[in-house]
């Protein structure tokens, strides 16, 4: 059993973390669920991967994809423990202390890095996904973050995500941004942080910083929620990202209604 003073809440989070993620688009934060949450939670992501309708990224979608799977996931798994955990008051507090503006919750998704025939995640970033401006007109510089929470061990040897700091300060994405070390080069050669989680602990990453992840070469499954959270006062805009889902509102309309609470409605 986990003992609550070892876990980090909003509370305790400090103002040099708050800092470090705004000067450098990620966060690395331990012991954010305790061992019963995390056992729920695995449970359901396992059966949901076992029947749900998984989405893969292989080289059927991506012709840079040597072999292998980089990834496979369930988008918005009908879980109420994983939508409990998408709106868990600790974590969507620390984000928007993170941001320091109020959040939607816009999608969560599991997601599986396989034991076998796995693949590297290749450097990337979110933001010309989504069809929203992601400029730097607000204290944050972004309009999303995603948090990801490790349900299992997340090793260097089963794939843990790497950090280029600061890379999400620069000019406004293109859809060319796919290819981020075409398009900006010289963060090819920058430092990279690479963060191991032990099960419970979390990264948060801005929509612009460069990440990327190794191959799992472990025997175990790497399992872990994704959930996109989003400024309140982000506009649909389909000039913008690749996503070709109906969001339930027009372009120029603000992303406020049901489908996307406010996570403060929930803590």
């Amino acid at each position: 059993m986990s003992n609550p003073a070892e876990l980090t809440t909003p509370d305790n989070l400090t103002d040099e973390a708050i800092a470090a993620f705004r000067a450098n688009g990620f966060a690395h934060i331990p012991k954010v669920l305790t061992g019963e949450e995390v056992a729920e939670c695995l449970r359901d992501a396992k059966d949901w991967l076992a029947r749900g309708e998984k989405m893969a990224w292989d080289k059927s979608v991506d012709e840079s994809v040597v072999d292998g799977t980089v990834m496979e996931w369930v988008e918005s798994p009908q879980s109420a423990a994983l939508r409990r955990l998408a709106l868990h008051p600790r974590v969507t507090a620390i984000a928007e202390k993170l941001t320091g503006v109020k959040l939607r919750m816009f999608r969560s998704e599991i997601v599986r890095k396989p034991n076998d025939k796995s693949s590297v995640t290749p450097p990337h970033i979110d933001a010309p996904y989504w069809p929203w401006k992601s400029g730097a007109d607000r204290g944050w510089q972004g309009a999303s973050l995603t948090a990801w929470v490790a349900l299992t061990d997340v090793p260097v040897e089963r794939g843990c995500m790497s950090f280029i700091p600061g890379s999400h300060i620069g000019p406004e994405p293109t859809p060319d941004d796919w290819d981020i070390f075409s398009t900006r080069p010289e963060l090819a050669w920058n430092p990279r942080v690479t963060a191991p989680l032990r099960a419970g602990g979390m990264t948060f990453h801005h929509e612009r910083v460069v990440h990327m992840a190794g191959a799992n070469l472990t025997d175990t499954d790497r399992i872990s929620l994704g959930t996109v959270y989003i400024d309140a006062d982000t506009i649909f805009d389909p000039s913008y990202g690749t996503a070709e889902e109906d969001l339930g509102v027009q372009p120029g309309q603000r992303l406020d209604i049901d489908r996307y609470p406010l996570v403060a409605d929930h803590q």
